[in-house]
């Protein structure tokens, strides 16, 4: 049988969805191609990523325009099947309209193309209101968890020493901003809590060149797999790591510094604006804030609940204002209790077995015996 086309872009998608959905298929005996797409939220350490996932048998590296489009014409008349697993669905719609072959989609919300697709799978039930026609198929970001051995936490007790673990994010540009900010507010957290322990949260894209770095900040580096066993309280950015905290129970705040914008990709055509010097950063500044004022909650735990269920701190403010708001979360053990309380509640009603359930989809109604 011909190969599964998967097509992915950046680190949160490659890691969370492609990873667990991709051992289930070649567990059953399934070929995969795995395209990777031109992204602007790439880190760039895709392609090195993708090379040891161990379950897929051909990688087509990220391009140029024109060379991910030859690749999408020539990848899409081999295949069975194209499974777009983030990114524009533009490339998804090219490879499967150059194979004649059938195209599904993930995704954890609305995107343009979606009704192109002949299946599209999402996560929750309050993800598939604004998509259209969509199949819940359960969170593969909770698949991803699994495979890695990391279970939710059922409750804590409280303790004297704290760990608080940090994210600072899988692209480059991000990690350059992140670390300056973050020692600084590692530096007041350290005087008010002198056995606290600072754990950076390494990304699996990130290069462990970097690790000397955060050791010199204060911090103590640790791989996803052991990061975040036995921590009190968490700081991130919006993305994927706020499933992956929610899913594990861990009371978390989201900080996004006004002053952090210049760095932060913008898509679409915006991005090819933000991309030009001079003007280009400013540019990125202000479209990251005028979305920003429309765009409503940024962690995933609130836009699942609709409400408020942890904490995002977004504006211009200072690593020790930050800091400040981190030691109100680390004083109030009953306050972190009941935010944990209700992300468990929130990953509870995820459906578990996300990979194996679009698996069976497929063998069922795309790839019938």
């Amino acid at each position: 049988m011909k190969p599964i086309l998967m097509l992915s872009n950046g680190p949160g998608e490659l890691w969370g969805w492609v990873r667990p959905l991709s051992r289930e298929l070649s567990s059953r005996g399934a070929s995969i191609t795995l395209a990777l797409l031109p992204c602007q939220f790439a880190s760039g350490e895709e392609l090195n990523v993708a090379e040891n996932l161990g379950t897929v048998d051909e990688i087509i590296a990220p391009s140029t325009l024109a060379g991910t489009v030859r690749a999408m014409n020539g990848a899409g008349k081999k295949c069975s099947i194209v499974f777009q697993l983030g990114g524009d669905l533009l490339w998804g719609r090219m490879a499967s309209r150059a194979g004649r072959v059938p195209l599904l989609c993930y995704t954890y919300g609305r995107k343009s193309g979606t009704g192109r697709c002949d299946r599209v799978y999402t996560a929750f039930d309050a993800m598939a209101g604004n998509i259209g026609p969509v199949q819940v198929t359960g969170d593969l970001v909770l698949d991803s968890l699994e495979m890695d051995g990391s279970l939710p936490r059922s409750g804590t007790e409280e303790k004297q020493a704290r760990t608080i673990a940090f994210f600072p994010g899988s692209r480059p540009s991000i990690r350059k901003f992140t670390l300056p900010f973050l020692r600084e507010m590692g530096a007041v957290l350290r005087r008010k809590y002198p056995s606290c322990e600072l754990r950076a949260v390494v990304s699996p894209f990130a290069p462990s060149s970097e690790d000397q770095a955060w050791r010199d900040a204060g911090f103590v580096p640790a791989c996803r797999e052991s990061a975040l066993k036995g921590v009190d309280f968490a700081v991130t950015q919006p993305g994927t790591n706020t499933l992956e905290l929610m899913h594990l129970g861990i009371p978390f705040l989201v900080l996004v510094p006004f002053s952090s914008l210049r760095n932060v990709p913008v898509s679409g055509i915006a991005g090819l604006i933000a991309g030009m010097p001079l003007a280009g950063p400013m540019f990125r500044e202000w479209a990251l804030k005028r979305k920003g004022a429309r765009a409503g909650f940024l962690a995933w735990p609130n836009r699942i609940a609709g409400r408020a269920v942890v904490e995002e701190m977004v504006g211009d403010f200072s690593p020790v204002e930050a800091a400040e708001r981190v030691s109100f979360w680390i004083d109030d053990f009953g306050r972190r209790e009941s935010v944990r309380s209700s992300l468990a509640e929130l990953s509870a009603s995820a459906l578990r077995g996300a990979a194996k359930r679009i698996a069976d989809e497929m063998e069922k109604e795309i790839l019938p015996v």
